[in-house]
């Protein structure tokens, strides 16, 4: 078993939600996908969340969902804006091992496109590139595990596996 909770940041289309999934099943954890805690909150999409509400708000309210985690959850897969808040990576980095899925810039365009409708908590106009670009140092700094996201999902788990177990 785990010695403690795993959280998986990184941008949108580098797996976390799949790898979470996958990860948690195989151990029968508790799995919590912070984006999907959101839209139950709303009952909308990410995407529509923030066309009636803004960017902001929406990664104001992803800060709300991590604050209230614990280490109830085995496995967390955060929204790519996590990283936005320190006050949020902290409150995961006290209970939880922080993995980031580091995937190339060219595999996410590749998985996700534009993210026209993922609900991409970025102003309008920005592309994914400049968001790839702004949240790659922020990734970095609060990662504890950085595992390559260009290995297929059963080889990403083996790696956390190798670094948690």
């Amino acid at each position: 078993m785990f010695t403690k909770p795993i959280s998986l940041i990184g941008m949108a289309g580098c797996g976390k939600t799949t790898i979470g999934k996958k990860l948690a099943a195989k151990y029968n954890f508790i799995f919590c996908d912070t984006d999907a805690l959101i839209e139950k909150k709303f009952n909308m999409h990410l995407q529509d969340i923030k066309q009636n509400n803004g960017y902001k708000f929406l990664r104001k309210e992803e800060e709300e969902i991590i604050l209230e985690l614990d280490d109830i959850y085995e496995v967390i897969a955060t929204g790519g804006s996590a990283v936005y808040s320190s006050k949020a990576m902290n409150h995961l980095k006290a209970f939880s091992t922080i993995i980031f899925i580091n995937t190339s810039f060219i595999d996410i365009k590749k998985r996700i496109g534009d993210a026209e409708h993922r609900g991409f908590a970025m102003p309008d106009g920005f592309s994914i590139k400049q968001a790839y670009e702004e949240r790659l140092p922020l990734y970095n700094h609060f990662q504890d595990i950085s595992i390559d996201g260009s290995l297929s999902v059963n080889e990403v788990i083996s790696q956390i596996e190798g670094h948690c177990f």
